[in-house]
Formats: C-alpha cells, structure tokens, sequence
C-alpha cells in the first residue's frame, strides 16, 4: 500500500489517477468542490442529456461566483486603502493651522485619491455682526465707522482668499447659493453632471470638458460651502455611484470649517 501511494505521489499519469482513486473510493465525497469542475462523458448519442446540461450550467454558474468573489475582494482591498489614505487627510485637516492649508490639502488629496481632474471649492463666509454689535453701531458715528471697517476687512479677506486656485469664497447672502438648496436640503453627495448654471458658478463658461462630477454639501449649523470634483471620464462620477467616503469628508470639512467662523485667521493685534 504504501509504496503505491509513495509512486501516485511522484508521478501523475491517467493510470495513477486512476489507481489513486480506486484506492480512495470516498475522494469524491469529501471533496465535493472539485466536481463543478470535472467533465464527465454521459453515453447518450447526438442528444445532449439533462445531467449534462445541468452539470454545463452548474458549472458555468461557479466560474461566475468566482469571478464576482475576486471582484469583490479587488474592491474591499481598494476600500481598505481609499480608507486608510483619507484616515490621513482627516488627521491632517484636524492639524491644519489655516484655511489655505485646508483647502491644499482637500484639493491635493481629492485629486490623488479619487482621480479627480479639477477640484473647485465654494465656501460661505460668516454672516455679520451679532445684533447687539448692530445696534452699537447705530447710536454713534465710532460704531458705524468701526461695522465699515469691519465690512472691509471681511471683503480683503474673501479677496485674498479667492485668489487660492479652485476656491472662491462669498457671503451668506450671494445668489449662487440657491443653485444648491437641494444639495444642501438633501445634505448627501451628489454624483452625476450638475446643471449648466452650477458648473458656471464654479469654472464659468468653460465647462464643455466636464463629463461628470460629484457635489459635496458642506454644513455644520449652517451653510459652509460646497465641493466639486470634476472628471473629463463621464464613468468616473456617474450617477449611483458610491459616496460613503465622500460624505465622511464632507462631514469633517464642515465641523473643520465651522470652527473658523470667518473664513480667515483673526488679524494680529
């Protein structure tokens, strides 16, 4: 016995096969598996018999499941990556001393991570004076002088703000920011091809080159501002398309940027 299972080992021909499985009679039953796989001759002239064709479809259906099962773990690996890079850019946002760094940072990792040709922000800056600070102001002339400076200094700051690449910042009050009531409303990321009117209030005219695009809503307590990430590829951001990872970095940038308050770093005294 053990000389012939010594040579089966060795040497893989039809006849040891044959005798390995002579000699193992139970080989088929404990390992079910490899059956799918096997092609079986079943006697019954031109006509094709109903266990081979059952045997065909079986088989063809397990090539199928495997083929999905090696999808399907391609995906969860990407997954797993995509997630431990963003786990990075969350840390660093966190950190970040300033808004410029923050918009750097969101652009750069946006455009690496999610294959993103163009990345485009639009944030909202603080609203005004409380109250109290506006009736201050109206009882004296020093109150209406220092609310203008006030104003001013909010405009400089949007100005040199604006003139980062891909970013513009405006007030609460802007017009553009009813293109994206529904956005906001929904407060989820949109993928598909935003209106004409949108794609203007981000690249102006020049958008013929944008096949698709993803719309990130930024809010925390109020309006912050909104993300576009843009693709010539109209595959790449198409409607349906998973927004999971995209939803948790919007959820950050808006507790991130709310924390500001003003979209700036107060002025040194």
């Amino acid at each position: 016995m053990q000389p012939e299972q010594t040579d089966l080992s060795n040497v893989l021909t039809d006849e040891a096969v044959l005798r390995f499985l002579t000699l193992n009679p139970e080989f088929f039953v404990n390992n079910e598996e490899v059956l799918p796989r096997l092609r079986i001759p079943h006697g019954t002239g031109n006509a094709v018999s109903l266990i081979e064709k059952q045997v065909s479809v079986l088989r063809s259906k397990c090539g199928t499941l495997e083929n999905s099962l090696r999808d399907l773990i391609e995906v969860a690996r990407d997954n797993e990556n995509l997630h431990q890079r963003l786990h990075v850019l969350l840390q660093e946002v966190i950190s970040a001393a300033n808004i410029e760094e923050i918009v750097t940072l969101t652009q750069n990792s946006l455009r690496a991570n999610f294959n993103a040709d163009e990345v485009h922000m639009l944030l909202v800056d603080a609203k005004p004076a409380t109250t109290t600070a506006r009736k201050t102001a109206k009882k004296d002339d020093a109150g209406k002088s220092a609310k203008a400076a006030a104003s001013r200094a909010a405009s400089t700051r949007r100005r040199k703000l604006s003139a980062l690449e891909g970013l513009q910042v405006v007030t609460h009050t802007d017009s553009q920011l009813g293109l994206f009531a529904d956005l906001f409303e929904a407060g989820d990321t949109v993928c598909g091809l935003p209106n004409a009117e949108q794609l203007e209030c981000f690249v102006g005219k020049e958008y013929s080159n944008i096949a698709s695009a993803a719309l990130i809503p930024l809010y925390h307590e109020r309006q912050l501002g909104v993300v576009m990430l843009t693709s010539r590829d109209e595959s790449r951001f198409a409607s349906g398309k998973g927004v999971m990872f995209l939803n948790q970095l919007g959820e950050l940038l808006g507790r991130r940027l709310h924390s500001y308050g003003a979209y700036a770093p107060k002025a040194k005294k």
